[in-house]
């Protein structure tokens, strides 16, 4: 099985308006995002030959999402939830890139240097 990472970077503020912390007032984190894919082949012929996928392909598919969806965005107002905590954010990000990343495998996003969440296709 090979497993390929790529790990990008957005800044972005949010509130979680029924936490009964301090993240319950505004803030901001600089996210560490890594898109996971996995596949048993890889690419028999052509350009991309002995590949699984293109770093650079999947780049053109992650990095749009991230300016339109989440760089330095309000994720409570971007991802519509009152409560827009790294869980809901893996989430969302999940299900936009599964239809089209279809070797996607999962979804990790580091919210501080010590936490971090993951979601994995089942």
């Amino acid at each position: 099985m090979y497993e390929l990472e790529k790990t990008f970077h957005f800044e972005a503020g949010h509130v979680l308006e029924y936490h009964d912390g301090k993240c319950r007032g505004p803030h901001g984190h600089s996210y560490t995002l890594t898109v996971k894919i996995r596949s048993n082949t890889l690419i028999a012929s052509g350009p991309k030959m002995n590949m699984v996928q293109d770093f650079s392909d999947i780049s053109a598919i992650v990095k749009p999402m991230i300016e339109k969806h989440l760089d330095h965005k309000w994720l409570n107002d971007s991802l519509n939830t009152k409560t827009p905590t790294t869980e809901v954010i893996v989430k969302w990000i999940y299900d936009y890139l599964e239809p089209r990343l279809p070797l996607l495998y999962s979804i990790c996003i580091s919210e501080t240097a010590s936490s971090k969440v993951t979601y994995t296709r089942s």
